[in-house]
């Protein structure tokens, strides 16, 4: 039963987060379609302790895919060409840098097929992954507080220092 009491309350974690990021799109005057992160909500609220919905992963993989499209579209020109580069790009550069999450290569992907503005990178790229990051975290520790309330909340495996320093000596 608490299994699919949390379930439902990951459901509902990314149910929240989706009309906050459509609301957040209309003010902004945001198409819906060029804003990259509904399924980033899913993967960040229904599987909190995956390495790809980290606030690493999550930031850095939306960074790197969005200037993998800006690189695809300077060499290439926008189109399909550029589009298919930027997220073989995109790719790569999150498994180099372990920023691995899967979602992210929707924004090389818009970028090289719309000619999207560079200021895009900042908003929605940047200021939605932040905003998403930050909202995951604190439906994380609410969940952790709710149904393990004997537990204390895990922090995100990729934001600890000592995290940090084994990736950067290449421990995994």
């Amino acid at each position: 039963m608490t299994q699919i009491r949390i379930a439902l309350f990951r459901a509902l974690g990314a149910g929240i987060a989706i009309a906050v990021m459509e609301m957040l799109a209309r003010l902004s005057g945001e198409p819906m379609v060029r804003v990259p992160f509904v399924t980033s909500i899913v993967l960040a609220m229904a599987l909190p302790d995956s390495g790809p919905a980290q606030p690493r992963a999550i930031v850095g993989g939306h960074m790197l895919s969005a200037a993998s499209g800006y690189l695809a579209i300077w060499l290439f020109g926008q189109g399909d060409t550029a589009a298919a580069i930027a997220v073989g790009l995109s790719t790569f550069a999150m498994l180099a840098s372990r920023m691995l999450h899967p979602p992210a290569g929707i924004d090389g992907f818009l970028i090289a097929t719309y000619a999207l503005p560079l200021d895009w990178i900042v908003s929605p790229v940047l200021v939605g992954a932040l905003l998403l990051s930050g909202f995951a975290l604190i439906w994380r520790t609410l969940e952790a507080r709710l149904f393990r309330p004997n537990e204390r909340a895990a922090a995100p495996q990729l934001w600890s220092l000592e995290r940090i320093r084994q990736l950067a000596r290449g421990r995994r």
